[in-house]
């Protein structure tokens, strides 16, 4: 098992020491630390029942939403926030249990409503922290080469939003907490149509995800972290996830926190969750290196079930299979496509 807790937090710039270091790249700017805005001087204590006071609905309102699960005040106001226009668009009836907690978010199940025919009895609903309680380490690593997408995924344009988001005003933080919900749900639908193990999505809002649920009511699926496999079953398993890194790879994404902390099991078959910081390879320039510590990872799991790999040999094999380079020498986010020297240079690169 691996020694730190499933919600423990990580520092990427640690995590990626032991990784293969990537030359300088040409065209981008200074490769040091990223200056982060300068923190609130206001107590956390504050921020939170800041949050909160965000989330509070009018009596009325929580009446009309009246859900089985027993939740603490401050939960209540935060589900109500999250859910309550899943539950208008008659998506829920019923919020029955708390399935799994976590530090970015957490997941709850609910009873589908039966007058919607395009879900199915039961879903999960992975329903985000209030913005004051988000604390992802290094989330600009995440976020480098990525366009800031609304709610449904579609690209910010709108100069004034940019120009919030940019300059980490209130609105912009709550901007980019959106564009954080909306990249995970596109990822989603773009690798759930490709094939990929993972739970079918369904509806994004503001706060939240539902989703399809995995397990029974009174089982949700484990992860993988806590299942011990006989070797046979270990190997498949293996095999099964290798597939679903090459499948994410395929169309152009990374997931960037992988491992069986991040894998659901049920039935022997596995189910990848957890894609807000999923990154695309052709825009951010660590993209290596992180992929890479994603199959070490997943190798080290499977080590533990008897299963010997090499993780530097099939991070590699796996990367250049898709026409990458282990070391590109130009960051592939700022060349040009409407420039026709920049598209022959990158048509060359991957070729090579």
């Amino acid at each position: 098992m691996h020694s730190y807790s499933y919600y423990e937090q990580f520092d990427l710039d640690e995590e990626l020491e032991g990784l293969a270091d990537l030359p300088d790249i040409r065209n981008m700017p200074h490769q040091g630390k990223v200056n982060h805005p300068k923190k609130s001087k206001s107590k956390p204590e504050n921020d939170a029942k800041s949050a909160i006071a965000e989330v509070i609905f009018p009596e009325e309102r929580q009446e009309d939403f009246n859900y089985t699960y027993k939740a603490s005040r401050h939960e209540h106001g935060w589900l109500l926030s999250s859910l309550a226009n899943f539950y208008d668009g008659r998506w829920i009836n019923d919020v029955l249990m708390l399935v799994r907690g976590g530090k970015e978010a957490s997941v709850y199940f609910c009873s589908a409503d039966q007058s919607n025919r395009l879900t199915p009895p039961v879903l999960a609903a992975k329903v985000y922290r209030p913005r004051q309680f988000r604390n992802l380490r290094n989330d600009h690593l995440y976020r480098e080469g990525r366009s800031n997408v609304d709610i449904e995924g579609k690209t910010v344009l709108d100069d004034r939003m940019l120009h919030a988001m940019r300059k980490r005003t209130q609105y912009g933080l709550e901007l980019l907490h959106t564009s954080w919900i909306g990249h995970e749900f596109k990822t989603l639908q773009i690798l759930h149509a490709a094939g990929v193990d993972l739970p079918e999505p369904y509806v994004s809002d503001n706060n939240a995800i539902l989703m399809e649920y995995i397990g029974t009511p009174e089982t949700p699926a484990p992860t993988l972290n806590t299942v011990s496999l006989e070797r046979d079953e270990a190997q498949i398993l293996f095999e099964r996830v290798l597939n679903n890194i090459d499948l994410m790879l395929a169309n152009h994404r990374i997931h960037g926190d992988l491992s069986a902390f991040n894998i659901l099991y049920w039935e022997s078959q596995i189910h990848l969750i957890d894609f807000p910081q999923a990154i695309d390879p052709d825009e951010n320039q660590n993209a290596y290196r992180i992929f890479a510590r994603d199959v070490k990872r997943i190798c080290e799991y499977f080590a533990r079930q008897g299963i010997v790999s090499d993780p530097t040999r099939l991070s590699q094999e796996l990367w250049r299979s898709h026409g990458y380079r282990l070391q590109p020498d130009i960051h592939p986010g700022l060349l040009n496509e409407e420039d026709e020297l920049d598209r022959r240079y990158w048509s060359n690169l991957k070729e090579s």
